[in-house]
């Protein structure tokens, strides 16, 4: 079912470059539209899937007895190879599911690092194999006579065995009968267990701590890059349906009756998480329309009893503040305290009077 899918999709997407003149040149001879390196794994997909079906058993048993067999001669005779790209099918199939975590940013930004640091862990195993063929060459020119170490090939499949931990006991039992190889098996053991494996834990905990952040910006441009390539694939009348249902032309609401701007999404927070004690936005009664003038401001002014009893509680935060901090000398709280009278006999005074013109339209 998901192999016509799968061909058919690209097939569409193929013909409508091709008619668009969007090709490019592959290998300097080949000319193919210009979606086919984004999408090489997928081609890659579809070519194994075919060969599967070409390779398929029971497409070679047809008229056997019993009825869609996979077990008769010509079968048998293919069975090997198709297990191949079965392999190689499900492999790639796993591959392109992980395109699925754009759904996800850090999933993605982890992902994308994974491929950042395969770099270091080609190094490692460079290095690696260079130290296993150095001591599987030295253990062999030992001329130990031990068994699992008489050729190059073979010490190296045993060194290797004693580094992952599957060698057996008698291989390890028998190294014991030559001082020399010991040596030589344990300056392996330690160079390669103790050394690379925590230099390559080093380097990769250093390339994930320096390296993450800018992961998270690749993340969101690989996600714009999956948006654009399914709109490749979507109808314009399926487009405009979907823009419509976004309800992008009317006005959101900052809070009830308070209208906004259109062309935004509403998503809802908690109250708490963005906490404002003092609004931002003087606000004034009146009709929205754009021809109507503009308030005048000495009209618009709010009640200034209001902003003095802003000011004064203001005075008051930084007086406590100023009584907190230890004194360096003595009688400084007396200074203080009657600069703050003072400073509020004033501001309790000026509430009283005529209100003046010093409040702003808009901070």
């Amino acid at each position: 079912v998901f192999f016509p899918f799968h061909v058919g999709t690209h097939i569409v997407l193929g013909r409508q470059e091709l008619r668009m003149g969007l090709t490019k040149t592959y290998f300097r001879c080949i000319k193919a539209p210009a979606h086919v390196g984004k999408h090489a794994k997928c081609y890659l997909f579809s070519a194994i899937l075919c060969a599967m079906m070409a390779l398929d058993p029971v497409v070679h048993c047809l008229g056997q007895s019993p009825f869609l067999t996979q077990h008769c001669a010509a079968g048998e005779a293919v069975m090997p190879v198709y297990n191949v790209f079965s392999t190689l099918g499900v492999l790639n199939l796993y591959v392109l599911v992980a395109d699925l975590c754009v759904f996800s940013i850090r999933m993605t930004a982890f992902v994308l690092l994974l491929f950042r640091m395969m770099s270091e862990l080609m190094l490692f195993l460079f290095g690696f194999m260079v130290l296993l063929m150095a001591f599987a060459t030295a253990a062999a020119a030992s001329k130990a006579k031990v068994h699992g170490f008489e050729t190059i090939s073979q010490s190296a499949a045993t060194l290797l065995d004693i580094f992952m931990g599957t060698a057996h006991n008698e291989d390890i039992e028998a190294v014991d009968n030559s001082a020399l190889l010991q040596v030589v098996v344990i300056g392996f053991f330690v160079l390669s267990t103790v050394y690379l494996l925590n230099l390559l834990i080093a380097q990769l905990a250093g390339v994930y701590s320096s390296r993450f952040d800018d992961m998270i910006g690749f993340a969101r441009l690989k996600r714009g890059a999956k948006v654009v390539e399914a709109m490749e694939l979507t109808s314009r009348r399926n487009w405009d349906a979907f823009v419509r249902s976004l309800h992008l032309d009317n006005p959101m609401c900052f809070c009830e009756g308070d209208v906004g701007m259109p062309g935004a999404l509403e998503v809802m927070e908690p109250a708490s998480a963005s906490a404002k004690n003092i609004e931002a936005i003087r606000r004034f009664g009146g009709t929205t329309s754009p021809d109507a003038v503009w308030p005048d401001e000495e009209f618009a002014k709010t009640d200034d009893t209001e902003d003095r009893l802003d000011r004064i509680e203001a005075l008051l935060r930084r007086a406590v503040k100023r009584q907190d901090k230890p004194q360096r000398r003595g009688g400084g709280n007396g200074g203080s305290s009657s600069a703050f009278t003072s400073a509020l006999d004033s501001s309790l005074s000026g509430s009283h009077g005529s209100p003046s013109c010093g409040s702003e339209m808009g901070q």
